[in-house]
């Protein structure tokens, strides 16, 4: 299983925008950005490394 996370704030609650109907963007709930840009991590640990690493 992949995890997506928001490009600009890390956040899981990311989700596809429209659908997918204007190509393949993700919006986040968050901060409310709209990208086609996600930062996927295959475990849960590897996202929490990586936010730990980023302070």
């Amino acid at each position: 299983m992949t995890y997506r996370a928001c490009g600009s704030c890390f956040s899981m609650d990311v989700y596809p925008y429209l659908g997918f109907e204007t190509g393949r963007k993700y919006q986040c709930k968050a901060c409310g950005m709209i990208s086609p840009f996600v930062v996927e991590f295959e475990t849960l640990e590897a996202l929490k490394a990586f936010k730990e690493a980023s302070k």
